[in-house]
Parts: structure tokens; sequence; C-alpha cells
């Protein structure tokens, strides 16, 4: 029997209980699904453990969760580090980008804006879209059985992507006039890639030379060109395949 898997925020698991608050949430539970009293669910905290949980009780208000004492680690993490870093898109096609690289295993996302990308941040006026892309990889998540919700962190511009401390990672850039350079050849034996993916105008022949001068390889990913949302999912896919889970 298929179990139902919610999130759960970590300090709202106490000792034995749990409890979700979240009001679209609660109607998910009460008026789609339909639980009752004594249900078996998974909770997961968004940090990569999971519960094993029943449901206690049900208010308009709160779903209130029996949790049993020990966690697991949830084994559908991949071992590869990957920060996707994405130039932003149009709304549909980034809220789609982020779902599927959700989905592949990304481990954090870092918008940002280029020369050619289209869409502008304006801090204030568009946190409610960041907001809405915090939903997003959690209802990914939450969907593909992972316990881990990747970080969305605040956009920012290409200068400031190319100066960020990003740990211990092999840095990349997709960059549809490079000749030679290809992504597995790049990343071999990485234990974490940054990838760094342009708009839909492609990155300028500047920007492509600051991200070298700044550590990135650039790679092609194949002869044709690719759409920039579909770039993205591709080489998540790939590093996944070649470094991570999805050859198992």
């Amino acid at each position: 029997m298929k179990h139902r898997r919610f999130r759960v925020d970590l300090e709202k698991i106490r000792g034995g209980e749990a409890v979700i608050d979240d009001p679209g949430e609660i109607r998910h539970i009460r008026k789609v699904l339909r639980l009752g009293e004594g249900e078996p669910v998974i909770l997961f905290d968004g940090t990569g453990k999971e519960y094993q949980a029943s449901i206690a009780r049900i208010s308009p208000q709160e779903v209130f969760f029996s949790v049993a004492p020990d966690a697991d680690s949830s084994p559908k993490e991949s071992p590869l580090k990957i920060i996707l870093g994405a130039a932003l898109l149009k709304s549909a096609k980034f809220d789609w980008l982020l779902q599927k690289v959700t989905e592949l295993g990304v481990g954090e996302i870092v918008p940002f804006s280029s020369s050619h990308v289209v869409p502008r941040w304006e801090e204030g006026k568009n946190e409610n879209r960041r907001t809405r892309w915090e939903k997003i990889v959690a209802e990914a998540a939450k969907q593909c059985g992972r316990a881990v919700i990747p970080r969305v962190l605040p956009p920012r511009s290409f200068e400031e992507v190319l100066e960020g401390d990003w740990g211990e990672v092999t840095k990349v850039i997709l960059w549809e006039k490079e000749k030679t350079g290809v992504l597995n050849e790049a990343v071999t034996r990485a234990s974490g890639v940054f990838v760094l993916v342009g708009p839909e105008g492609g990155f300028s022949d500047g920007e492509a030379r600051q991200a070298q001068a700044a550590g990135f390889q650039p790679v092609r990913l194949g002869p044709r060109i690719l759409r920039a949302e579909t770039a993205g999912i591709a080489a998540v896919a790939i590093l996944q395949f070649i470094l991570g889970d999805l050859n198992r």
C-alpha cells in the first residue's frame, strides 16, 4: 500500500507528535484525499529525514500526527551535489524548469539576470514570485519522493554569481558557441558541479569570457541549439547519469 507523503516543518515535529497548519495542505488532506484519523502516512522535513506516522486528529485549522520515534534518512537523494545557475525565464518556463530539475535531484538553484534576460527582477515587487518558486520545488520534492527540498536562492546579477563562493564544485557554463568542450569530460570524477545555464538569448561573448575568467569551463550539449529550459534539464539529467544515481 502506498502511503501519502506530507512535508512538515522540522520545528513542528516535537517528540512523538507533529502538526501541519498550512491551509492548502489541510484542505488537500480533508477535502481532496479525504483522509481520516488512523491513516498511515509518511512525513518528511525537507532536510533529508522521513518519519513513519499516522493521523491522530483533524480540525479545520490543524492536522496532528503521531510520529514513530526514529527518523530514516531518505534513500532517494543523489550522492552528487548539483547547483544550477539558471538565468531568469518567462514565468511558465522557469516554473517548469524548477519542477523538473527538482525531480532530477538538483540541490540548489541560483536564479540570475544577464544581458539577454527578458524578465527583470525587481526587489520587493517580485517576492511573491520567489514564494511561488519555493512552493513549486516543495511540491515537486513531495511528488517524486525526495525528503530534501532544494534551496531556491534570491535572484542576483550574473557578476554576483561569478563572484560567489559555491564550495568545492567543478564549475561549467553551457555555451552554444563552444566547439570542443563537452560536459562529461569537464566533470570527470567531480563530487559536486555548478552548471550555469543562460537565458533564451544565450550568453553574450563577453559573459562567456567573464565566466571562463572566473573558473567556469565552457561546454556544449551536442550539435543542436536547445531552449534554455531544455538545456538546464538536460544538463542535470546528464550529470545525474554519469556521476549521480540515474544509472542505478
